[in-house]
């Protein structure tokens, strides 16, 4: 990112940028979503105030925005996504939701402006160029540091489950 977007990069380190994670809808909790949860379960409440004060508190969220379609957005920031650890640097919050349309963006910088529009793609080929995919067999485990590298998933066939532990 650095070699390729070097202005928007400096920009980032001046503002940081702003990002949101949406949860599902009332139609998604349970599904094969990737976003499958609601609020009340990431937050352990169905009160809206309650969820924003456990959001602010426990999550380090900066705003909780409600919808009609029962979903919620988190929006986490300004902050800055590239951390330094062991002497490397990696850019650890994912450009999610990306849109020219900045009511909708999901990522902008700390400012409030939007992303310019030639950052996605560039973050796009940049994740494939770097991915590297796991051909997993039965038994299989994998640890991965969160502060060294983003994952993801290709889409998979269901029934599928993932076992998740997240440790400090």
């Amino acid at each position: 990112m650095e070699e390729r977007l070097p202005e928007f990069m400096a920009k980032v380190a001046d503002v940081g940028i702003i990002h949101g994670n949406k949860t599902a809808t009332n139609a998604e909790v349970g599904t094969q979503a990737i976003f499958n949860k609601s609020w009340m379960s990431y937050l352990g409440t169905d009160d809206e105030a309650e969820a924003v004060k456990r959001a602010k508190e426990n999550l380090s969220c900066s705003t909780v925005h409600f919808f009609s379609d029962g979903s919620a957005e988190l929006i986490f920031g300004p902050s800055n996504p590239v951390v330094e650890r062991e002497g490397k640097r990696a850019w650890i919050i994912p450009i999610l939701g990306y849109t020219d349309d900045i009511n909708m963006a999901s990522n902008k910088f700390g400012d409030g402006s939007a992303f310019p529009l030639e950052v996605l793609g560039i973050y796009e080929q940049l994740l494939e160029e770097n991915c590297v995919d796991i051909k997993w067999q039965k038994g299989d485990i994998l640890l991965l540091d969160n502060f060294a590298v983003q994952h993801a998933r290709r889409p998979g066939k269901p029934p599928r489950r993932v076992l998740a532990c997240m440790c400090k």
